[in-house]
């Protein structure tokens, strides 16, 4: 017996509707990177097929956004299959979320749609997440011989009718050594229970596996046991998968594999495919971390050491650190590691960006004592000849 198609599978025509076509292309993004399909999973096979799909749900879902919202947009002009799609309807469209007058009010439906000029001016970022996910859609479309134009022809169009991108530029990081110390010596009460104790242990690893690495905190909530620890040894060095499935290594550093190294040592039973940074919260015990609860850990802690700083006087520098949170570790690593001269290529390579242009935009900023002595040292002399 032939096994039925998954919606990822359907084929999509000329007179396929829009919404369908749309329904198809999110489901082959849901399974991009699945070798086999399956919905029947407990919570902990679901947490380990996530992190092997291409795109994370959070992806998945602005890009459900930004179709929804053209969809919509085709369909106020009487619109609704794959062969009314025109080689400017995405141009078009992008002229009108510049110009602000289309409502883009989700809960409204088509019919109900009013204009509207008075709204305020969508950010170019926004813009651009709205647009850019619909070149996808458009590709697809195109495979499937469901339109007569290429989308390649409307690339470069679309490129210069989308506004400007502000140029990226991560904000200064506070620094972050107190911090990362914050949970492995608490108060002496903190311990009173093993589940308490272990939930100060595994917080501790987490601060100084964020620290040690500068990885991306749903790179580091996505381990498992067996990706760290091998032989009843941490490793220094760990696989990890970053954006687009991008394969790379976490650099782990003696502080940071004691304090794993304890915390795995405080757990009652190991096996390679758990997840390495769990929950004991009693209703959800035993599942993985969430991203919610990780940046829980690192805020908590912020405000306590911002607390004591302020004690001490140093204002500034607390208000700077009530501002952290898991990302602030990968910034830190980053303007870290450049100002004390290492190679902007090797940052790139440690951080995993896409490109050393990346890493120039975000972190290619330097303390003004380096610059000082770079500049007293090549600097030319007017009495030197």
């Amino acid at each position: 017996m032939d096994r039925p198609l998954s919606h990822a599978e359907h084929p999509i025509s000329p007179t396929t509707t829009l919404a369908e076509a749309g329904a198809i292309w999110l489901a082959r993004l849901e399974t991009a990177g699945l070798d086999i399909i399956d919905d029947d999973l407990d919570p902990t096979e679901v947490a380990e097929r996530d992190a092997e799909r291409h795109h994370s749900r959070q992806t998945i879902k602005s890009y459900h956004t930004a179709l929804t919202l053209f969809i919509r947009w085709v369909e106020r002009s009487g619109r609704r299959l794959v062969q009314d799609l025109c080689l400017d309807d995405l141009l078009h469209y992008t002229r009108a979320l510049r110009r602000r007058d289309y409502d883009l009010s989700l809960r409204r439906t088509a019919q109900s749609q009013i204009a509207s000029t008075s709204g305020e001016r969508l950010a170019a970022r926004t813009i651009h997440s709205y647009t850019r996910p619909l070149l996808g859609f458009f590709t697809l479309l195109e495979s499937c011989a469901a339109i007569p134009f290429r989308t390649e022809t409307v690339r470069a169009e679309l490129a210069r009718a989308l506004p400007r991108l502000p140029e990226t530029v991560a904000p200064t990081p506070p620094d972050l050594r107190r911090l990362v110390n914050f949970y492995d010596r608490p108060p002496a009460e903190h311990d009173r229970t093993p589940r308490l104790r272990l939930i100060r242990l595994r917080n501790a690893a987490l601060l100084h596996l964020l620290f040690s690495t500068g990885g991306r905190i749903s790179e580091i909530l996505s381990l498992n046991v067996g990706h760290v620890y091998r032989d009843r040894q941490v490793q220094s060095r760990v696989p990890v998968w970053g954006k687009g499935r991008r394969a790379g290594v976490l650099f782990v550093r003696r502080h940071a594999e004691r304090s794993i190294d304890i915390y795995l040592r405080a757990r009652e039973s190991l096996v390679s495919s758990m997840p390495l940074f769990e929950s004991y919260d009693r209703r959800t015990a035993g599942t993985r971390l969430s991203r919610s609860s990780g940046w829980r850990i690192v805020h908590d802690a912020a405000q306590a050491v911002a607390a004591q700083i302020e004690l001490e006087g140093k204002y500034d520098e607390a208000a700077l650190l009530r501002t952290a949170s898991p990302h602030t570790f990968r910034h830190f690593v980053g303007f870290h590691l450049l100002n004390e001269g290492v190679e902007l290529a090797e940052v790139s390579q440690i951080l995993r960006h896409r490109s050393v242009e990346v890493t120039r935009n975000f972190y290619a900023r330097y303390k003004d004592e380096q610059l000082q002595e770079v500049h007293d040292q090549y600097s030319s002399d007017p009495y030197e000849e």
